[in-house]
């Protein structure tokens, strides 16, 4: 069962603080959320909206290559031309053009157009090359080391949290090993994380010796005429009800943690409709009921 209270953390220093805005690369959009398949043959035709944190490298003396959370997962009836998620994403925007962008994500999300169905799965997914290289999501080709004989990616996650009433939480983990420069996947009930899979060193060469942005949120992707989708649990970050990331942990590159507990800066749609809040006490809230384009 995935029931347990929220962990809080202790202090982080030397983070850089303040809520300035980061411009999401856009080349992530949509390839890197639908690599191999996108909602319809025409990827222009897919509007993505995104309310996430971010850690970038260059503030200081440390340097980190993972993130630990603990989230809140949901389930709506959605439709296909309909995508919600929350995940965790580690990025190398190389020399900034998209044959260079290299990327990693996981989380939960419901996608009707990969499983055919509404139900909430754990998954991840891979970029090398941005939108003119190489990407997968789960299991569907060769490269992804599944280490988990319970967890798989594309598993559903039962059962989800309900408003107003019992929550669900998961604790996801991505670390790159220093000794084998792999970056490994841990995923289980709150506080309970297990590894469950690895994505070698080659199959991503992009993040190889290079530092990364670490990023942490929601997103929602709809075509039209499909309506913008809730995210999070549907409402908006400062009502009670609001999904959250919890228990925020950086790690370094020796495996070690650094709780969060001080603002980062962030990424969201130019109209609001999806916004932040400010991370306190390792702590952020995110989502809403949908957006009109």
């Amino acid at each position: 069962m995935f029931y347990i209270l929220l962990d809080l953390c202790s202090p982080l220093k030397n983070l850089k603080q303040g809520n300035s805005r980061v411009e999401w690369p856009s080349e992530l959009h949509p390839e890197f959320f639908l690599p191999n398949g996108n909602l319809s043959t025409d990827g222009n035709s897919v509007i993505t909206y995104y309310s996430t944190h971010t850690w970038l490298p260059g503030g200081g003396d440390v340097y980190y290559y993972g993130l630990e959370a603990t989230l809140d997962v949901y389930g709506f009836d959605l439709q296909h031309g309909q995508a919600s998620a929350a995940a965790i994403w580690i990025v190398n925007r190389g020399d900034g053009h998209p044959s260079s962008l290299s990327a990693i994500q996981f989380g939960w999300h419901i996608f009707p157009w990969l499983y055919k169905d509404s139900h909430t799965h754990f998954y991840t997914a891979w970029m090398s090359g941005g939108t003119s290289g190489k990407g997968c999501m789960n299991m569907n080709c060769a490269g992804f080391h599944k280490t988990s004989s319970s967890i798989a990616p594309g598993h559903v996650i039962s059962p989800v949290s309900r408003v107003n009433d019992q929550k669900s939480y998961i604790t996801l983990r991505i670390f790159k090993a220093n000794y084998s420069g792999d970056w490994h996947i841990h995923f289980g009930p709150s506080g309970d994380s297990e590894p469950v899979a690895y994505f070698p060193k080659s199959l991503i060469p992009g993040l190889i010796g290079n530092t990364v942005e670490i990023s942490f949120g929601g997103y929602v992707a709809h075509k039209k005429p499909r309506l913008s989708p809730p995210m999070g649990s549907g409402y908006v970050a400062y009502n009670e009800n609001a999904a959250s990331f919890s228990s925020l942990k950086l790690i370094d590159r020796d495996g070690n943690d650094y709780p969060i507990d001080k603002d980062l800066p962030y990424t969201t749609d130019m109209k609001g409709c999806y916004n932040p809040s400010n991370i306190y006490s390792a702590q952020f809230f995110y989502g809403g009921p949908g957006c009109i384009d």
